[in-house]
């Protein structure tokens, strides 16, 4: 508990049940639940779930390892020594320390570009900074540096520290060709991009000479440290006043980010000179409750802006059940947010962003402010690409309306178009056993009894081992719950300790939420006597397990008259007579 509230702000929500705004995915209204006396969270927005280690290792983005240590420090526990032989220690070792390794790499390679731009050959770096705006401080905060023209200045650096060379090829910051090893990062200036513990994982990096044939922006390659889609740059300075504000704002250039830190805008970040990513949006949903895309004010920006708009979509952030907010900012022609914040100051750009469109209203206005009937055809196509993807119909109904209003189309030719789409989209999925079939009524919840038998079983796991409870297994009429309720007495008559995140992967999406609020209640934590509580159970879902079967018997009765299939009628007739006889008793 101590932990998560670090993080996220809980309130009680029944007997040892807290709950709170998911700090993994953006939301009003609260869905991420504590349990207390069972140390588990879950959070029935997004589906993260699990202890305390998976919750920091998630959020904090650190190797479980990493967690435990810190852990056991705040408790002041020596974690044991596990007995291994001397080569399975060593190979624990290694395999342990092998990204702490790449880690001093990388900061070591900062350090060496840090004390470059503050040296005799960083001059010209740091004159090309200055004009661009960029101060000492935030030079600082985000640890700016330079690499030398040389061909193996970094390279001896390394050696010097004894850092084999392959290991700093491994990690980007050498290449190889048939020549032998250079520097990757040669006369440029060094952006490092770290991780939210502040540590360089990346590099982004910007040549200085203006007459080179190479690339004016160049990243790091992927790495086992590094991967340009998981990684935004600036989020580890920006990720406090995301969480504080609620708000991303999400733009083109990493000189953009520096620049509107630079202006007291530190909510800004950029992606790696790549397309927004699904990735990188789920990354800034677990702070943020508003995500600002503000790209350049060109044809190349208007087009980056229309591609994150399905991103975000199909990230599930935008338009479902989670309330968060993805807008578009627009820029003026020709202008990028750099240029704009420094010509008209921080308040203006603050004012761009709260005048920021939803993401869906710009894509449909673009359509309709295209001049020729080719170009909104072909935006419109786009439109309705992303609208087939919107999961609250609600939503997809409200857009649908507003585009065929846009373009002067008949509604009833936009909806078919997004039929059409969606019909394209959806693949068949593979057939389920009938024993792990949804609910047959679409919404349908499980009964509160058997939602019951679940939670009694996990809040009391001795039971397991009586025959009520194996008998409770034939009563379920809910597929799902005897799903999840056969995964958790199979586990705990095995010995295997509770774990309530894991068993919910056993549940189909559309009862995860109730059976996980069943058990969060808590309330059958509370029983005197598990046994009778569960004897009491075990009666009355026998009398609904008779009920259903009757409802069932009925309708097929009924069907068969239909038929005209008498002697079917008479036989079903006789059995669902037999079954009203044994409610009859099941009451008595």
């Amino acid at each position: 508990m101590d932990v998560v509230r670090r993080y996220v702000e809980l309130k009680r929500a029944g007997t040892g049940s807290w709950k709170g705004l998911c700090p993994f995915h953006a939301e009003k209204t609260p869905s991420f639940n504590v349990h207390e006396q069972r140390q588990y969270f879950h959070c029935f927005g997004c589906g993260e779930k699990g202890d305390v280690f998976s919750f920091l290792v998630k959020i904090e983005q650190r190797s479980f390892m990493e967690v435990l240590r810190e852990l056991a420090r705040q408790a002041g526990v020596d974690l044991p020594e596990v007995k291994q032989s001397p080569a399975e220690r060593q190979a624990a070792a290694e395999a342990e320390s092998e990204r702490e390794r790449m880690l001093r790499v990388m900061d070591a390679a900062t350090s060496f570009f840090e004390a470059q731009l503050a040296g005799p050959a960083g001059g010209a770096a740091r004159a090309y900074l200055e004009k661009r705006g960029v101060s000492s401080a935030v030079r600082a905060r985000f640890r700016l540096g330079y690499a030398p023209a040389a061909w193996d200045a970094l390279q001896k650096h390394l050696a010097s520290l004894q850092i084999p060379g392959t290991v700093a090829e491994q990690l980007g910051l050498v290449g190889a060709n048939e020549r032998g090893r250079y520097d990757f990062f040669r006369d440029r200036v060094m952006l490092p991009v770290q991780d939210r513990q502040k540590r360089p994982v990346g590099f982004s990096s910007r040549l200085l000479d203006p007459e080179a044939k190479e690339r004016k922006y160049v990243n790091s390659p992927d790495s086992p440290l590094f991967h340009k889609k998981e990684n935004l740059y600036g989020l580890h300075v920006a990720l406090d006043a995301i969480r504080r504000t609620g708000t991303a704002i999400v733009v083109e250039g990493n000189f953009d980010v520096l620049s509107l830190h630079e202006a007291g805008i530190e909510e800004a970040v950029a992606p790696m000179g790549t397309a927004l990513t699904g990735e990188q949006v789920r990354l800034l949903s677990r702070a943020a409750k508003r995500i600002v895309v503000v790209f350049d004010g060109d044809a190349a920006g208007a087009r980056a802006a229309e591609k994150a708009i399905p991103v975000a979509v199909e990230a599930g952030l935008f338009f479902a059940e989670a309330d968060a907010d993805g807008r578009v900012a627009q820029m003026p022609a020709g202008v990028d947010p750099d240029d704009f914040v420094r010509a008209q100051g921080a308040q203006a750009f603050r004012a761009l962003v709260e005048g920021a469109r939803p993401m869906l209203d710009h894509l449909i206005q673009q359509a309709a402010d295209d001049a020729t009937i080719p170009g909104k055809a072909d935006t419109a196509r786009r439109v309705v690409e992303v609208l087939a993807k919107v999961r609250n119909p609600l939503v997809r109904d409200l857009y649908m309306r507003e585009l065929a209003a846009k373009l002067h189309v008949p509604v009833p030719q936009v909806v078919r178009m997004v039929r059409d789409t969606t019909a394209e989209r959806r693949s068949a999925p593979p057939p389920a056993p009938a024993d792990q079939a949804a609910p047959s009524e679409a919404g349908a919840q499980p009964p509160r009894d058997e939602l019951a038998a679940f939670a009694l079983l996990v809040s009391h796991p001795a039971l397991a081992s009586t025959d009520d409870a194996a008998r409770i297994l034939d009563l379920l009429v809910d597929a799902g719950v005897r799903q999840v309720y056969r995964t958790a007495l199979q586990a705990l008559r095995a010995g295997e300790r509770v774990d309530v995140p894991a068993w919910l992967d056993a549940c189909p999406d559309e009862i995860r939420a109730s059976v996980g609020a069943a058990v969060m209640d808590g309330c059958w934590e509370k029983v005197e006597t598990a046994e009778e509580a569960l004897r009491a159970l075990v009666s009355r879902l026998g009398r609904s397990r008779v009920e259903a079967e009757i409802a069932l018997a009925g309708g097929q009765h009924r069907e068969a008259l239909a038929r005209g299939d008498e002697t079917e009628a008479r036989a079903i007739s006789m059995r669902e007579m037999a079954l009203i006889r044994s409610k009859l008793g099941l009451a008595n």
